[in-house]
């Protein structure tokens, strides 16, 4: 085996939640090893089972791609979290047990998202699925971030904002105090309820962020035949999602790729939300191309730990989260 490392095999987890995966490349680009296995986020498993979950993702993608781990010359993990101190350090000392002595970055999904989507290291992306972020990406590493601060405090335009939004605004309708609306019944139907006062006992005591967030489809089902309140959700949600965007392009004037790339659940599966804010994206700011993705989660964490690999020993920004 390349025990002198005389050539680059590098790796790349996409930590999600449900389900973690792994790609092991050369240093060409041609894959190795692929393969998926259980979740490496301490939010979805105890710490225990993640550390164990990661040696075992590692240890497999080892076997497939016929290498040792003194082959790896260096890697990258993404995952909710991991921008984070505390997370970031609990990784580091796992992964000087695992593969000690290589440089792996550490960081979070949104950008193995941004980079994979891109296919290049710079530029801009926005996430809307359960929750919502924008982010840009400069050549020197570092971040900028708008949003992402959870559905109780922000993620407007994403998933759980919505069905947040749709509760709250039908029983505001049922008083006469929003647009008219179908939606309460559907709600209550969804959740298993009789009566609309039984949502308020629902949303602050058994409701969390995925059942809240499952009611986003009906305000994509209402909005199709015209409902009034649905339509302004998402227009409203549009617009929050646009202001996301700005922010972060309005602090990054020297990211020279004027490319978006959009991404999540909510972009793919609501075209009255995703065309709402694609317009205003090409009014306000004219100069970027918006995208669907190139390329996958995943992907991006490859290119990043190729980055990682050039960087070993030079100065960039983003080495303050390389072991």
């Amino acid at each position: 085996m390349n025990t002198e490392r005389t050539a680059s095999y590098l790796f790349g987890i996409d930590g999600g939640g449900t389900r973690s995966r792994i790609g092991i490349c050369d240093g060409k680009g041609k894959f190795l090893a692929r393969l998926e296995g259980y979740s490496t986020n301490i939010y979805s498993v105890t710490e225990e089972e993640a550390f164990g979950n990661l040696k075992s993702l590692i240890s497999e993608a080892l076997q497939q791609a016929g290498l040792t781990k003194e082959d790896i010359t260096s890697g990258c993990l993404g995952s909710a979290g991991l921008g984070r101190t505390r997370e970031q350090e609990l990784f580091k000392r796992w992964f000087e047990i695992i593969l000690p002595k290589v440089p792996v970055k550490l960081c979070t999904d949104g950008e193995i998202l941004l980079c994979g989507g891109l296919q290049r290291l710079e530029g801009f992306c926005l996430i809307t699925g359960t929750g919502s972020i924008a982010l840009g990406r400069r050549k020197d590493c570092s971040l900028v971030r708008a949003g992402g601060l959870g559905y109780l405090l922000g993620d407007e335009g994403a998933a759980a904002w919505i069905g947040r939004c749709a509760t709250a605004r039908s029983l505001r309708s049922l008083e006469g105090r929003d647009h008219l609306t179908t939606m309460l019944p559907v709600i209550l139907r969804k959740v298993c309820l009789k009566e609309p006062q039984d949502l308020v006992w629902w949303i602050h005591h058994d409701a969390d962020k995925s059942k809240v967030a499952a009611l986003a489809p009906i305000v994509t089902e209402a909005a199709r035949q015209g409902d009034e309140l649905a339509l302004d959700i998402l227009q409203t949600g549009a617009a929050e999602l646009a202001l996301l965007v700005k922010s972060v392009v309005e602090r990054t004037p020297d990211i020279s790729n004027k490319e978006l790339v959009l991404a999540g659940g909510v972009i793919e599966h609501d075209e009255i939300l995703s065309g709402s804010l694609k317009e205003i994206l090409a009014r306000d700011f004219p100069d970027i191309a918006v995208l669907d993705p190139r390329g996958s989660a995943l992907d991006g964490a490859l290119l990043l730990a190729n980055e990682t690999n050039s960087f070993v020993g030079e100065s960039c920004t983003s080495r303050k989260t390389i072991i």
